[in-house]
């Protein structure tokens, strides 16, 4: 009863949470097996802007997803009926728990409560994808094979035991790690052979007929090649050193109500002289060595010399230490079934979720939830502490941190929901197409609204059509220069005080990637999620082919390191012939530095020409930027600038930032900025330069 009211009072307010990171991966596959039942695999998904198959997408088993469409089948697709659908699977789990809890320790609810904390366990919750019911799977199996080898005579719960076991296998293929923990706790227990040994029998029908019939159906073992997929990790520039200290990391974030019972126990003696060491080392690691590796190319390595994320580091650090402690310290001196059982599992959980996972996220320490809690009240318990106060203490400065992560969580990925609906509404034109790029949630509702992923080996975008390139911490598609004028940026700001994902002043967080920030989380927010409008102007075919076709065949994912497209720019400025003259004479008094001559000329030449945007940048320039004080004039900049910018539909960044620079000029430095900043992005997003002048 007391953890059904407290995951309904944690989880429930957040069932209306949009879709996010992967989740739309598994609800596609729900949709495709209503209809194609047998052939759960058999459709495409635009994913890194390229349609690929739906298992290359998504390497983890269908499971998941033919428990979300079994769900929909009943009650429909809405947030809410998934969410709901999801509770109660993590209600298993939290029971699953208790019942393992109850014949592993003597204080199972606190075990459970410790888990269910946990951000690894209470933020997956709030998802749609397989971690939560792998979980739940894995943990019923337990609980039956625990009981089966207690009866010594229960052959059929062996066999439940097995086939539960078997489901977590197909609900994510990291729990084949977990299976050789099923007949350790077989030997420990009884010493010998017998009908254990029948629990191992449908875990491995189960995977061997499912690599079979995978094989069968898409040409490769999906199982074999979720493997061979692990191969291509995600490294980071430090090696593995980097991949320790961050799995550390994670560690003690994802599990981090491990780290405010750390008081209670060790010795106050023991917890000083090592959180000296372990600080200690771990700031002379971070700070006086330099950056370790730990940031991607794409993230900046600067942030490790800020003393409110190095801090971060440390402590999260110390806490994944803390984890490998006490494990050392339940299975040293006891060194009985349970201990040596749960030190497994955590090992094992670890070595999976750090070293053969293809990169690091909180979602793979999961795996070790149950047996870190456990493990925990049994170290409690042999440092004889007592006090329900003093033992629930700890677990609330835990619970408040992992629920704002709940929070910030739904608030991100409700913030892409909100920017999907709110740009179909009001840039989806009526005769042309919406075009995109980015994934994950923001890709499930712009496409459901009606609008297109970018494709680089198909897609035609023609005169009219609108492009939306999401900037949040992800690559993009150069467009061709000249191709696509700029529209507006519409940026979104997440109100919330800590940050799951990407970068703040206080550091970077990568909860469902490492790539994205070394932390699981920190504090200060997310940063703004910036959304670029284009419009078309140009015809872009995209005609790029993947730089490994062999490995694409092979059921890797397609590699693009040059795109290519066909196109052909319209935009010609042309001159009226009595003016041709007097423009190309201006051009080069302006380059002879004779500027004042050449504002002259510039001006008889608008007074003939008044519309060619390239005098009118120009003029607009001199006036902005000239050495020579008397000759500025800001405001006269400003409208020139603009005029010039129209009239080039604001495709080209290098007169938006002569605009930028008359905004200078004129005294108007919000407006600058702005400029400044729009004049950047459109350079990068068309692969265009700009005078790089810095405001």
């Amino acid at each position: 009863m007391v953890i059904g009211v407290l995951l309904v009072a944690c989880l429930g307010p957040f069932v209306n949470k949009a879709l996010h990171t992967d989740d739309p991966l598994y609800v596609w596959t729900g949709k495709w097996i209503q209809n194609h039942p047998a052939d759960c695999f058999g459709f495409e998904v635009n994913e890194w802007c390229s349609a690929i198959p739906i298992w290359k997408a998504n390497w983890n088993p269908p499971l998941m997803s033919y428990f979300l469409a079994g769900v929909a089948s009943l009650f429909g697709w809405s947030e809410i009926v998934l969410h709901l659908a999801g509770l109660a699977v993590a209600f298993a789990a939290a029971a699953g728990i208790y019942f393992l809890a109850q014949m592993w320790c003597n204080r199972p609810l606190l075990a459970t409560l410790i888990a269910m904390f946990t951000p690894a366990f209470l933020v997956s919750s709030t998802t749609l994808m397989c971690d939560v019911p792998m979980l739940t799977f894995w943990i019923w199996a337990l609980v039956f094979w625990e009981r089966a080898l207690a009866s010594g005579q229960s052959r059929w719960r062996f066999l439940g035991a097995g086939v539960f076991a078997g489901l977590a296998v197909l609900t994510k293929y990291s729990a084949v790690t977990l299976l050789p923990l099923l007949p350790i706790l077989g030997v420990l227990r009884t010493r010998k052979l017998g009908w254990w040994l029948l629990g191992l029998v449908p875990p491995l029908i189960m995977v061997a007929g499912y690599e079979w019939m995978t094989a069968r159906m898409y040409g490769t073992g999906l199982l074999s090649a979720a493997i061979g997929h692990t191969q291509h990790s995600r490294g980071f520039p430090g090696g593995w050193e980097a991949r320790g200290i961050i799995g550390l990391a994670f560690a003690g974030g994802c599990l981090l109500p491990l780290l405010f019972f750390a008081p209670l126990v060790w010795r106050w003696r023991a917890l000083l002289a090592g959180g000296i060491l372990i600080f200690g080392g771990l700031l002379g690691t971070l700070r006086l060595g330099g950056d370790p590796g730990l940031f991607v190319p794409s993230v900046s390595s600067e942030l490790i010399r800020h003393w409110d994320f190095l801090l971060q580091m440390v402590l999260l650090s110390a806490g994944g230490l803390n984890l490998l402690l006490l494990t050392a310290a339940e299975v040293w001196p006891r060194r009985n079934l349970v201990s040596v059982t749960l030190a497994l599992w955590i090992l094992g959980g670890l070595f999976s979720a750090i070293v053969l996972n293809f990169t690091i996220n909180a979602r793979g320490f999961l795996l070790i939830v149950p047996a870190a809690a456990i493990l925990l009240v049994r170290r409690l318990e042999a440092a004889a502490v007592s006090g329900k106060v003093r033992l629930l203490a700890p677990l609330i400065p835990a619970a408040a941190i992992t629920l704002s992560l709940v929070v910030a969580d739904y608030l991100l990925a409700n913030s892409a929901r909100t920017a999907a609906e709110q740009i179909a509404a009001r840039y989806k034109p009526a005769d042309h197409q919406l075009w995109f790029e980015g994934h994950w949630g923001f890709q499930y509702y712009l496409e459901k609204l009606g609008g297109q992923p970018l494709d680089v080996e198909r897609s035609c975008l023609q005169p009219g059509d609108i492009v939306v390139v999401p900037w949040i911490n992800d690559s993009f598609v150069t467009l061709p220069g000249g191709s696509v004028g700029w529209v507006e940026h519409l940026a979104y700001q997440p109100g919330s005080w800590m940050n799951l994902m990407g970068g703040n002043r206080h550091g970077v967080a990568g909860f469902f990637g490492a790539g994205f920030g070394p932390a699981p989380f920190v504090s200060g927010g997310f940063q703004t999620q910036d959304y670029f409008v284009l419009k078309v102007f140009s015809r872009v075919q995209f005609d790029t082919q993947p730089a490994n076709p062999r490995e694409v065949q092979a059921g890797q994912v397609p590699i693009f390191t040059n795109i290519f497209v066909s196109t052909k720019v319209v935009m010609t400025f042309t001159e009226k012939p009595e003016s041709a003259k007097l423009a190309q004479l201006a051009r080069q008094l302006e380059a002879e530095g004779r500027v004042e001559e050449a504002i002259q000329c510039y001006r008889k030449v608008l007074d003939v020409d008044s519309s060619n945007p390239v005098v009118l940048n120009n003029l607009a320039w001199i006036l902005a930027t000239t050495s020579k004080l008397e000759l500025r004039n800001g405001e006269e900049a400003v409208l020139l600038a603009t005029k010039a910018v129209k009239l080039v539909d604001s495709r080209l960044p290098s007169f938006i930032e002569t605009l930028a620079a008359a905004y200078v000029e004129a005294g108007q430095s919000s407006k600058a900025i702005e400029a400044a900043n729009t004049a950047r992005v459109l350079a990068l997003l068309t692969g265009q330069k700009t005078y790089g002048i810095p405001y």
